[in-house]
């Protein structure tokens, strides 16, 4: 009988134990994507009056004597309130810490200007990211996580470049580290 208590007590404490765990994880993983820059691109765009309006916006971030990364557009529409900058006709270059570059254009994004997150998106066809290294990538849209320094999209995506050919969903690209993720649905074609 002091067994079966025993034992009794022992599955409850694991029972616990396992759903603490789980809520905690759960917990985390929502913690993650509410801070990520996944997020950012799910706002909406200003709808109202803008506080301001210029032509030809460049904005510059650069480190160790070196530009890290640019964006340019026609028109810039801007939120004070929000720390948000509309853009039309919207370019951009990246440049990994090895100096690779990759270059991207997009029909309209979202910039804060507080934390100089990006988010980029085509409203017809994808938008075409090609890199210094000879890859070309393709997707709906990306997003740029300044403080994480990655470039990011949920969307499908497609790579290609002289010996490879890789499709699927979710990407992400870490201009540090240099590595490249496609999240999941990966098909890949090694070409001869």
């Amino acid at each position: 009988m002091i067994l079966n208590r025993k034992l009794r007590i022992g599955l409850i404490l694991l029972l616990i134990c396992t759903i603490l765990i789980t809520v905690t994880i759960i917990y985390v993983n929502l913690k993650k994507k509410e801070n990520s820059s996944d997020t950012f691109k799910k706002e909406s765009f200003p709808d109202k009056d803008a506080d301001m309006t210029m032509d030809n916006f460049h904005f510059t971030q650069a480190g160790k004597g070196k530009i890290d990364w640019e964006v340019k557009a026609v028109r810039a529409k801007l939120f004070k309130k929000e720390n948000k900058a509309v853009l039309e006709d919207v370019e951009a270059v990246f440049t990994t810490s090895q100096g690779i570059r990759l270059e991207l254009k997009g029909d309209e994004g979202l910039f804060n200007t507080e934390s100089h997150d990006i988010y980029i998106r085509k409203r017809n066809n994808d938008i075409k990211i090609i890199s210094s290294n000879g890859y070309t990538m393709t997707t709906e849209s990306l997003s740029w996580d300044n403080k994480k320094r990655v470039v990011a999209t949920d969307d499908a995506v497609s790579i290609e470049g002289k010996e490879i050919k890789v499709k699927g969903k979710g990407l992400r690209i870490n201009a540090v580290t240099q590595e490249l993720e496609v999240l999941s649905d990966v098909e890949a074609v090694v070409k001869k």
